[in-house]
């Protein structure tokens, strides 16, 4: 169950990076069952 909570911690440090606004994420959105999904950008 650790490595749930590091791949957490990296896609939020990635987020931080990669988005403009990372707590309303538009390019790495989370999908509930799936994962995470790499989004084109608009």
């Amino acid at each position: 169950m650790a490595d749930v909570q590091y791949l957490r911690v990296y896609v939020r440090q990635l987020r931080q990076k990669v988005e403009k606004f990372p707590d309303q994420p538009q390019y790495i959105t989370t999908e509930t069952g799936v994962g995470y999904r790499l989004r084109e950008p608009d």
